[in-house]
């Protein structure tokens, strides 16, 4: 078998290593077909990406590597009057398979890959539909992390036949899926895949936010978790230019009885904003009463999927954290343009809050059924090369012979296998706090001083302006008469307590002498308590 992965050559708008981490997962991929089977594989990226491997020490020993060099495309595909950046979008809307610029890109694939025809071609996070015209038969498989991938469920990924995002099956099918009859093993296996990490998440919830008390504030509560701005993942799904109108628009149409918590994307900066030219939080805040933000919240790496099981509903453009709301059977909101859609219980906000309050019941156990035996893969399957041959030759036989896209997608093991790579083997769970890059600790450190000097300039001026006033002045003798007095009467008490006139036996001179000691106690200097040589 052939094995082609390919991950997008040219420099991505949010930088040019966003994508490194795909082509890490790739090359893993290839590594374990060759170690373990007679596979060929061809690793396809950009020359950065194989600069930024050897920079790391990253092992490409074995691998076929084709680099293309992404500054010369960037101008081939510049002359043909298209923003090469916007390539990646460009691939993901369907009818655009054929335009020109994806073509120019495809012919210099197969003239760079020369005799090398391969049987599967793996792609991470773009739609390669655009490459049937140079391999038309070759199974393309789009590859992105699954829904639960992070801490406490096992890493996984998914490969899907027919595209991301829109052209998924999920943003295809999704309706049809969730009325799919599972089997009671497949069933079963749901169930305890959703208890295990119900309690999971429970017990490393790090989020210090008062659910029970806003149960008695609030009738409702949303989950609304923020996405990354600037990414066809969330541009192409919705009207909004930002997270900042995303999140304004649900706001201004939610129910005062509803809390909205509200989340962050961590990794790619912050929407809601305390300080600065784009200061916001308090406006929202004043503004919308139920909104419910906490700071906490920028400490955690994926904080949203631990709030899932603790709200009603969850309100999403695209992100996984919808798939992780049908998992706890609870109500999933989303645009009609995103890739949810035919997966959500409601289409428009309001709708969703409407559905919200009438608080149906739910099992979603058929949906989630279907997506453990047939769609999302544990890293566990994916490291052992024999078994990711045969899964991959069974899914080239069964893309060639299915009359229904969903016939596509192959059990990918027994029932204990899936068990145990999924529940049994699952990792120790662990709320992993985010480590910012170090530009933004810098900028994070940077804003704090300057709000800690604002606030000692402002206590500087209060100070000043008391030691000024009238008041302060008109009193300076009475405060001076005061520690005077203070001082006399305290050398007077000590004259009084002396040992040569205080007698030294009987309860009035036990009594006498215990007061003095506190008395001088009190008086002296409190030390701290240090360790010997400090």
């Amino acid at each position: 078998m052939k094995v082609a992965c390919y991950v997008h050559p040219i420099v991505h708008t949010l930088g040019p290593f966003f994508a490194y981490s795909h082509f890490d997962i790739l090359a893993d991929l290839l590594h374990s077909l060759q170690r373990d089977t007679d596979a060929d594989g061809l690793l396809i990226a950009g020359s950065h990406f194989f600069h930024r491997a050897v920079e790391q020490g990253r092992s490409l020993h074995g691998l076929r590597s084709l680099a293309l060099d992404e500054v010369s495309l960037y101008r081939k595909i510049s002359g043909v009057g298209v923003l090469p950046t916007s390539l990646d979008a460009l691939s993901c809307v369907a009818g655009n398979d054929n335009h020109e610029a994806l073509q120019l890109l495809a012919n210099e694939i197969r003239s760079a890959s020369k005799d090398f025809i391969p049987d599967v071609v793996i792609s991470f996070g773009i739609q390669i539909s655009f490459l049937q015209a140079i391999w038309p038969n070759a199974l393309l498989l789009h590859t992105e992390a699954s829904p639960y991938s992070r801490n406490p469920y096992p890493w996984s990924i998914f490969f899907d036949h027919l595209g991301i995002f829109g052209r998924s099956v999920i943003g295809q099918a999704g309706a049809r899926l969730r009325r799919r009859a599972a089997s009671a093993d497949m069933a079963a296996l749901a169930g305890a895949f959703q208890i295990r990490n119900l309690n999971a998440l429970k017990s490393i919830n790090p989020l210090p936010i008062p659910i029970d008390r806003l149960r008695s504030q609030y009738s409702r509560l949303c989950l609304l978790p923020l996405q990354v701005s600037n990414h066809y993942s969330f541009d192409q799904q919705a009207s909004y230019r930002t997270q900042f109108e995303y999140l304004i628009d649900v706001l201004s149409m939610a129910p005062e009885h509803v809390g909205i918590v509200a989340t962050e994307y961590n990794e790619w900066g912050s929407v809601l904003k305390t300080d600065g030219p784009g200061k916001n939080l308090s406006y929202l805040r004043q503004s919308f009463p139920n909104l419910i933000f906490h700071n906490a919240s920028l400490r955690w790496n994926s904080p949203s999927q631990f709030l899932v099981p603790c709200v009603d509903g969850v309100w999403s453009v695209s992100s996984n954290v919808g798939i992780q709301a049908l998992l706890f059977d609870r109500l999933l909101g989303c645009p009609p343009t995103s890739h949810l859609a035919k997966l959500a219980d409601a289409t428009s906000v309001k709708e969703f809050f409407g559905e919200l309050d009438r608080d149906a019941p739910r099992n979603n156990r058929n949906f989630v059924a279907w997506q453990l035996e047939r769609y999302l893969i544990p890293q566990s399957f994916l490291s052992d090369g024999r078994w990711l041959c045969d899964y991959l030759s069974r899914r080239v036989d069964a893309a060639r012979n299915a009359s229904d896209p969903l016939d596509g997608f192959v059990p990918i093991a027994e029932v204990d296998s899936l068990e145990r790579a999924w529940i049994k083997n699952a990792p120790v769970p662990v709320a992993r706090e985010f480590d910012p890059p170090i530009e933004d600790r810098y900028e994070q450190a940077r804003s704090q001083m300057e709000l800690l000097e604002g606030e000692l300039k402002r206590l500087d001026a209060r100070c000043a302006q008391m030691l000024q006033s009238t008041s302060w002045r008109v009193t300076a003798p009475l405060r001076m008469a005061a520690t005077v007095f203070s001082k006399c009467w305290a050398r007077i008490f000590m004259l009084m307590t002396s040992w040569t006139i205080v007698p030294r036996i009987g309860v009035r001179g036990v009594w006498l002498r215990t007061l003095r000691r506190r008395f001088v106690q009190e008086r002296q200097p409190r030390r701290r308590n240090l360790p010997w040589g400090h």
